[in-house]
C-alpha cells in the first residue's frame, strides 16, 4: 500500500517543467477545431473523427499528468507554486504566467494558467467525458453530411472549456465563459435549417447574454474594491494572513487586480469589523474613501459584486431567472445535450463560486441567495420534469433541477460536496443522455416515452447502463449520486449562516421534497422507456441496440456512476476524525475560506460526516419517491386504461407541461415590452432622424442648392467678362467708400 501510495505521490514528470507546458492543453483541441473547420470536408469522415478524437484524448493525457503533478510530494513537502501577494507558497497547485496580455494604464491583466485540485478535477471530467462524447458522436453523427463542422465546433466547445478551468485570473476565465457560450449556440442550432432549431440557439445565446453583461460589471467592481483597498489598508491588515502590504501592491502591478491570488489575499486581509482585529485600517464595514464607489462600505460592494455573479452563473448554469433557455436547448444533437448540459458548461456557475469560495464566506447574504435560488430552481425544475413527455425534456429539467442542488450547497457552504455532486452528476447524467440518444438511434429518433417501452429486452446494454445511471441519479446506495447529494444535504442541515438561522433548516427540508421528486420522474422515464410491454404507437415495431462506439461510452459512464462513490466515503485522517475522500483532497482549496469563516464568524461551515441514522433516512426518501412512481405506472394507470382523468388533474398536467408558462410571462413582461421599446426607437431615431433627416435630408439639401446654382453656369465667356467686370466696379465703389467715410 506505501508503494502504490508513493507511486501516485510521485510526477513522472517535474512538476516545475510540466507548468509550462500546460498551454497544450488548450492548444490540442482547438488545433483540432481549427483543423476539422477549415479542412474537414477534404479530410473525409473517418479523417475527421481521427483528427477530433485525437486532439481531446491527447488533452485528456496531459490532464492526467497535470493532476498528478499537482499530487506530487518530494522530501515531505507537497508540490507548491509561489504567490506574487504574499511570502507563502501555494501548496498542490502548479502554474506558469506567459507574461503580460494587455494593459491599460495601472490596469493589467496576465496570460496565466494554473491547476490546483479543484481545476485538476474539472480538468479530468472535461477531457474524460469529453473524449467518451467524442468517440460516441462517431456513430450518431455517421449520416450527417455537416460532420466536420460538427466536430469543430466540439472540439472549439472543449477547449473554451479548458481555458475557463484553467485561467488564473478572472479576465481569462471569462475568455472561456464566453467561448463555451459560443461553441453552444454553434451547437444547439447545429441544424440551423429548421427554424426551430436555429430558434434555440439564439435564445440561449441572448439569454446568456445578460447573465455575462453582469459578469463583466461585478468583475469591474472587483477592480474598482481592490484598488480602493490597497490605498486604505494598512500593515495590520495585511498581517491577518501574514502579508506584506508592500508585497502585495507590487502583486497587483505584477499580475492584475483580478488575478484568483490577488482577490484571495484580499479576502484573507479583510476582516469583518475592528472588534475581530483591532488596529486595521479597512474592514467590510469600512467605507470606500476614493474612486467612483466613495461612500459605500467595502462590504456592501463585495455583496453586489457576488449577486452580480449570481446573475452571471444563473445564466450558464441555468437557474431563476435565466434558466428557460436549457430546455430548448435539447434542439441540438443528442451528444451536446451530454457535453455541454450535463458534464461541463452548465457547472461553470458551480466552479465559479467554488474558485472564489473565499470571497463568499464574507458575505452571508450573497450565500443565501444562492441557496435560495438553487433551491427554487431545483423544486420548480422538478416539478415540471413530472408532466414532461420527451426524453430529452425530463433530462433537460433534470439537469437544471440538479444544478440547483449544488447551488444549494455552494450557497450553504458545503463546498467540497458540491463539487463532488458536480463530477457524479457529470459521470451519470452524461450516460443519461447519451442512453437517450441511443434509445432514438434504435428507435427511428422516437423521443415520446409513452411511444416506447418494452425495450429492456430490445436494447439490454443501453437498458443496463440507463438504470445504473438512473438508480445513482435517483439516489441508491451504493450509487455515487446517492452519497454525493446526501453530503450536500447534511452539510446544509448543519451549516449556519449569522443573520439568516432560518436557511440551513428552510433550504434543507425543500431538499428533501426535491430528492423525492427526482426519484419520481426519474423512475417514471425509466418504467415508460424500458418497462412493460412496447407501445403499439411506436414507429417502428421492434428497436436494434446501438454500436459500440456508443455502448462502450455508456458502459465505461455506468461503471464510473458507481466507483464515485469512494470519493465520498471517509477514508481519509483529517482534524476532526475520518473526512471524505473528496474533502480531503479539496481541502487545500477550501482551507482558506474555511479559516476566513471561523475568523469573522458569519458562515459556520459543518465539518462532520452524515452518520448511520442519516444515510437511511436519505434513502428512504430516495425509495418513496421511486416507489409512488412504480404503484402509478405499472399498476394504478394500467387499470385506469381507456377511463378519461379528472378534470383538476388534467388541469395541473397540462399547467406543469406547459412548463408553468414562465416562457409565455417572460413574453408578456419582458420581451414584448422591449420590442415595443425596440420598433419605436427604430421608427423615430433610424427611420426618422437619422435616415430621414441626416441622410436623405443631407443629399436633398444639397441637391436643391446644387440645381439652383447651376443655372449660373451658363458657359458663355462674355457673360463670366461682364459678371468679373461687375464685382470689380463694385469692389472699386465699395473701396471709395470706405476712404471717403
Amino acid at each position: 500500500m506505501d508503494a502504490l501510495k508513493q507511486f501516485f505521490m510521485t510526477a513522472p514528470v517535474d512538476p516545475a517543467v510540466f507548468a509550462q507546458s500546460l498551454w497544450l492543453i488548450i492548444a490540442l483541441p482547438l488545433l483540432g477545431a481549427f483543423v476539422c473547420g477549415v479542412f474537414g470536408k477534404m479530410l473525409g469522415r473517418a479523417n475527421v473523427y481521427l483528427v477530433a478524437c485525437a486532439a481531446v484524448a491527447g488533452s485528456f493525457i496531459l490532464s492526467v499528468l497535470a493532476f498528478w503533478a499537482v499530487s506530487h510530494v518530494e522530501g515531505g513537502s507537497p508540490v507548491a507554486m509561489e504567490s506574487a501577494f504574499s511570502a507563502g507558497r501555494i501548496r498542490y497547485a502548479i502554474g506558469y504566467d506567459y507574461g503580460t496580455w494587455f494593459s491599460a494604464g495601472d490596469f493589467r491583466v496576465n496570460f496565466g494558467l494554473m491547476v490546483d485540485h479543484l481545476s485538476g478535477t474539472l480538468l479530468l471530467v472535461i477531457t474524460g467525458v469529453g473524449f467518451l462524447i467524442h468517440l460516441y458522436s462517431t456513430s450518431y453523427m455517421e449520416h450527417d453530411e455537416g460532420y466536420w463542422r460538427y466536430f469543430a465546433y466540439l472540439n472549439l466547445f472543449v477547449a473554451a472549456m479548458l481555458t475557463l478551468v484553467l485561467g488564473d485570473n478572472l479576465v481569462l476565465l471569462f475568455v472561456g465563459w464566453e467561448g463555451v457560450g459560443m461553441a453552444s449556440y454553434l451547437l444547439i442550432g447545429f441544424w440551423y435549417t429548421d427554424n426551430a432549431k436555429a430558434w434555440a440557439g439564439r435564445k440561449a445565446f441572448v439569454t446568456n447574454r445578460v447573465g455575462d453583461f453582469a459578469f463583466l460589471i461585478a468583475s469591474f467592481l472587483l477592480v474598482m474594491m481592490v484598488a480602493a483597498f490597497a490605498g486604505q489598508a494598512n500593515q495590520a491588515n495585511f498581517s491577518q494572513g501574514g502579508n506584506q502590504g508592500e508585497r502585495y501592491r507590487a502583486g497587483l502591478v505584477e499580475k492584475g487586480p483580478l488575478s484568483f491570488q490577488a482577490l484571495e489575499n484580499l479576502a484573507t486581509a479583510l476582516p469583518v469589523s475592528t472588534d475581530k482585529a483591532p488596529g486595521v485600517a479597512v474592514t467590510l464595514e469600512s467605507t470606500i474613501e476614493k474612486g467612483p464607489l466613495a461612500g459605500f462600505t467595502f462590504g456592501g460592494v463585495l455583496t453586489v459584486a457576488l449577486l452580480l455573479f449570481l446573475l452571471g452563473a444563473a445564466g450558464k448554469s441555468a437557474q431563476i431567472p435565466l434558466y428557460i433557455w436549457l430546455p430548448d436547448a435539447m434542439a441540438g444533437p443528442t451528444p451536446v445535450s451530454a457535453l455541454i448540459h450535463a458534464a461541463t458548461m452548465v457547472t461553470a456557475g458551480v466552479y465559479l463560486f467554488s474558485r472564489m469560495s473565499y470571497l463568499l464566506v464574507l458575505s452571508p447574504t450573497a450565500m443565501v441567495t444562492i441557496a435560495v435560488i438553487g433551491t427554487a430552481t431545483s423544486l420548480l425544475a422538478a416539478l415540471i420534469a413530472f408532466a414532461q413527455d420527451d426524453i430529452k425534456k425530463v433530462l433537460a429539467y433534470s439537469t437544471v433541477s440538479q444544478l440547483g442542488i449544488m447551488f444549494m450547497g455552494v450557497g450553504m457552504g458545503v463546498f467540497w460536496a458540491a463539487v463532488l455532486h458536480l463530477v457524479t452528476h457529470a459521470f451519470f447524467k452524461a450516460c443519461l443522455f447519451l442512453g437517450a440518444g441511443s434509445v432514438m438511434h434504435g428507435n427511428a429518433d422516437e423521443t415520446d416515452i409513452k411511444k416506447l417501452g418494452g425495450l429492456r429486452t430490445e436494447m439490454r446494454w443501453t437498458w443496463a447502463t440507463f438504470l445504473v445511471a438512473t438508480l445513482a441519479i435517483t439516489g441508491i446506495v451504493p450509487l455515487s449520486g446517492f452519497f454525493s447529494k446526501d453530503a450536500i444535504y447534511h452539510g446544509i442541515h448543519h451549516s449556519h449562516l449569522a443573520g439568516y438561522e432560518w436557511a440551513a433548516g428552510a433550504v434543507y427540508y425543500v431538499g428533501l421534497v426535491i430528492a423525492a421528486s427526482t426519484a419520481f420522474y426519474m423512475s417514471r422515464l425509466y418504467l415508460l422507456t424500458f418497462e412493460g410491454k412496447r407501445s403499439p404507437e411506436a414507429k417502428i415495431a421492434h428497436a436494434h441496440e446501438s454500436a459500440w462506439p456508443m455502448t462502450m461510452p455508456l458502459v465505461v459512464l455506468a461503471v464510473l456512476s458507481v466507483v464515485a462513490l469512494v470519493y465520498a466515503l471517509p477514508l481519509m485522517p483529517g482534524r476532526n476524525g475520518m473526512q471524505p475522500v473528496m474533502e480531503n483532497f479539496l481541502g487545500p482549496v477550501f482551507s482558506n475560506a474555511e479559516r476566513i469563516a471561523a475568523r469573522g464568524g458569519l458562515v459556520e461551515l459543518d465539518r462532520s460526516v452524515p452518520k448511520l441514522g442519516d444515510y437511511i433516512f436519505a434513502w428512504l426518501v430516495a425509495v418513496s419517491g421511486g416507489v409512488v412512481a412504480a404503484f402509478l405506472y405499472l399498476k394504478f394507470f394500467p387499470s385506469k386504461a381507456g377511463q378519461p382523468a379528472p378534470a383538476w388533474a388534467r388541469g395541473v398536467r397540462r399547467f406543469a407541461q406547459n412548463k408553468f408558462y414562465v416562457d409565455e410571462v417572460y413574453e408578456f413582461l419582458i420581451i414584448r415590452p422591449v420590442k415595443t421599446v425596440s420598433i419605436v426607437l427604430f421608427k423615430l431615431l433610424d427611420t426618422l432622424i437619422i435616415d430621414t433627416v441626416l441622410v436623405r435630408g443631407t443629399a436633398w439639401v444639397t441637391a436643391r442648392v446644387g440645381s439652383a446654382l447651376r443655372y449660373v453656369q451658363t458657359g458663355d465667356a462674355q457673360a463670366y467678362a461682364a459678371v468679373m467686370a461687375l464685382a470689380l466696379l463694385g469692389g472699386a465703389v465699395y473701396a471709395l467708400i470706405q476712404v471717403l467715410q
